[in-house]
C-alpha cells in the first residue's frame, strides 16, 4: 500500500455551478426569494447531518465551526463565518461563491442573516435542526415578517444528482479505506498488539493518505458480540485464536467512503467460513438489485430479506444488528437516500420513493448476530453505473487469515 495517494482535490467550480443554477431554479418556481442554510462543523464527522449541506453548495467546510449561507435568488450570496481561520478557509476555496462575512461569533449569525434578508420575502431554510437553542431561537426570531418553508427536502432531492466528479472522489475514499484495512489486518499480528495501538495505527494510516475524520471502531474476541467498542473495553492484547472484526468510516474532500472487514487469527470455523461467504452472497444479490430506474428500496429488500433466511433472530430480537445500507456522499447516510434504505420505512410511500441512478453511492453492510459466533459483518461501498453497479472498495472480501 502507498503511504501517499496522488488524487484531485476540489470539485470543480462547473459542478458547483451547476449545483447553484439547479438551486436556484427551484427557488424560482417555489417562489422563495432567500434559502438559509446551515451546517454543523465537519469535523463531527457521520455526527453531522448538515455539515454537507454548506460544502453542497460552496465546496468547501471548515472542521470545528458552524456555518450559515445564505442564497438570495439573484444576487452574490454570503457566508456567515465566525474567526480569522474559518475566514481565510472559505475565501481560499469558495471565495468564487460569494461574499465571506466574518460574523465574529457565532451568536452574530442571526443578524447578519436578517442584513443579509432585506427586501426578500418567502424565506426557505435548510440544515436548522441542528442549530443550538439558544442560536436557533435567535435565528428564527431574525426570520420574523418572513414567510418561511422548510425547503430541504427539495434540497435532499436535488443532492440525488451526482455527478462523476463526485465518483472520483469516492474513489479515492475507497482506496483510502483499502489502505486503513491493510494496516489494520498487517498491525493485528504484531506481538503484544492492544487494541487502542491498533485503532491509532488504522486512523493514522487514514490521515496520512488524506483522509478528513478517518476513525475506525474494532471488536477484538473470539466471538464478538457487538462493533463498536467503547475505549474502556478495548483489548490488552490480541489473543491467537481472536477475531479482528472493523470499520472504518472517513471523508475525503466531504465525501464518505466505509468498509468492513473480519480478520482471523487461529483457524476459522467451518461454521464462520460458512457466514462469511453467505455475507458475500447478500452483498453480490444487493450489487446485482442496482440498475438505473429501479427502485432504491429494493436494494435494502434484497439485504433484509437474506439476512431473515439466515439469521435465527428478527431484526426487533437480533442482540446487536445496524442499518444493512445506506447512501454515500456528502453525508455518511444521505439525507435524500434514507427512507427508502430504512429497513423500519413506512413501505405505503414506496410508489413514489426514489429510482436509482448512475453515480449513486451505496454502502452495503450486511450484519447480524449467530448465537455461537457473535456478530458478523461485511461492508463495501458500490456505485451505480449505466448498466449496473460496481464496487469501489477492493480489499479481499470474506475471511482474512491474520
Amino acid at each position: 500500500m502507498t503511504s501517499v495517494l496522488q488524487h484531485p482535490t476540489e470539485i470543480s467550480r462547473q459542478v458547483l455551478d451547476g449545483r447553484l443554477a439547479r438551486v436556484r431554479r427551484w427557488m424560482a418556481d417555489a417562489g422563495v426569494d432567500a434559502l438559509v442554510v446551515y451546517g454543523g462543523p465537519a469535523n463531527l464527522g457521520s455526527r453531522t447531518t448538515t455539515a454537507g449541506y454548506v460544502r453542497y453548495l460552496t465546496g468547501w467546510m471548515t472542521g470545528g465551526i458552524p456555518a450559515v449561507v445564505v442564497v438570495p435568488l439573484d444576487g452574490r450570496p454570503r457566508v456567515l463565518t465566525m474567526g480569522p481561520h474559518d475566514t481565510r478557509a472559505f475565501e481560499t476555496r469558495a471565495g468564487w461563491f460569494g461574499e465571506i462575512v466574518r460574523a465574529g461569533a457565532v451568536t452574530r449569525y442571526p443578524e447578519e442573516i436578517r442584513a443579509a434578508l432585506t427586501g426578500a420575502g418567502t424565506v426557505g431554510t435548510v440544515g436548522w435542526s441542528e442549530m443550538a437553542a439558544p442560536l436557533y431561537a435567535a435565528a428564527t426570531e431574525a426570520l420574523a415578517g418572513h414567510p418561511v418553508l422548510d425547503a430541504e427536502p427539495a434540497v435532499d432531492e436535488l443532492r440525488l444528482h451526482r455527478d462523476p466528479e463526485e465518483v472520483a472522489m469516492h474513489r479515492i475514499g475507497a482506496q483510502i479505506s483499502d489502505a486503513m484495512v491493510h494496516t489494520a489486518m498487517e498491525q493485528s499480528v504484531v506481538p503484544g498488539m492492544s487494541g487502542a495501538r491498533l485503532m491509532a495505527a488504522v486512523e493514522n494510516a487514514g490521515r496520512e493518505r488524506g483522509a478528513g475524520t478517518p476513525t475506525t471502531w474494532l471488536a477484538i474476541g473470539e466471538k464478538p458480540v457487538t462493533t463498536y467498542m467503547e475505549m474502556m473495553e478495548t483489548a490488552p492484547a490480541i489473543g491467537p485464536e481472536d477475531r479482528v472484526q472493523l470499520g472504518t468510516s472517513l471523508t475525503y474532500q466531504g465525501y464518505f467512503a466505509q468498509s468492513l472487514r473480519i480478520g482471523v487469527r487461529g483457524t476459522a470455523s467451518p461454521r464462520l467460513r460458512e457466514y462469511a461467504d453467505i455475507l458475500i452472497d447478500i452483498q453480490d444479490a444487493a450489487l446485482a438489485a442496482m440498475r438505473p430506474g429501479a427502485k432504491l428500496h429494493e436494494v435494502g429488500d434484497v439485504i433484509e430479506n437474506a439476512i431473515d433466511a439466515h439469521c435465527p433472530f428478527t431484526r426487533d430480537t437480533d442482540p446487536f444488528r445496524f442499518q444493512s445500507c445506506h447512501g454515500l456522499g456528502l453525508n455518511y447516510v444521505e439525507p435524500g437516500m434514507a427512507r427508502d434504505l430504512n429497513a423500519r420505512r413506512d413501505r405505503t410511500l414506496d410508489p413514489a420513493g426514489v429510482a436509482m441512478a448512475e453515480n449513486m453511492v451505496v454502502e452495503v453492510h450486511p450484519n447480524f448476530t449467530v448465537p455461537e459466533l457473535g456478530h458478523v459483518c461485511a461492508g463495501d461501498m458500490a456505485v451505480i453505473t449505466a448498466t449496473g453497479a460496481e464496487w469501489l472498495t477492493t480489499f479481499p472480501r470474506g475471511l482474512y487469515q491474520l
